[in-house]
């Protein structure tokens, strides 16, 4: 699953397989609760993409002991997780700077 794309639920449980050294038993087994990805770290986990989101988020604000900007600026190609980092679907955050880089016009009353 490396090469290809993962959805955030997929990037979750790839995040603690790697915690774990790639052991799907000790993934099992984990007894950390304080971690924000531990209700989501099984493999068939029926959440919705919008809680996986808010909970990476909440991972990544933990990780960096919760400076915003240091998750703007995370460099850490590594991370499955980076692509979520800000708590939005990367497709929806290049839909949002298409929007911006695009010419508004200018509507006028009477014209």
């Amino acid at each position: 699953m490396s090469e290809r794309k993962r959805n955030p639920q997929q990037s979750i449980r790839a995040h603690c397989l790697w915690c774990m050294g790639g052991s799907s038993q000790l993934v099992r087994e984990c007894e950390d609760e304080k971690c924000a990805l531990f209700d989501l770290r099984g493999p068939k986990v029926d959440e919705t993409e919008r809680a996986c989101l808010r909970t990476i988020r909440r991972h990544c604000l933990a990780c960096t002991v919760g400076d915003r900007q240091a998750i703007r600026d995370c460099h850490e190609k590594e991370c499955v997780l980076r692509p979520y980092r800000y708590g939005v679907h990367p497709r929806t955050i290049k839909r949002r700077q298409k929007r911006k880089l695009e010419k508004s016009h200018l509507m006028l009353p009477g014209m």
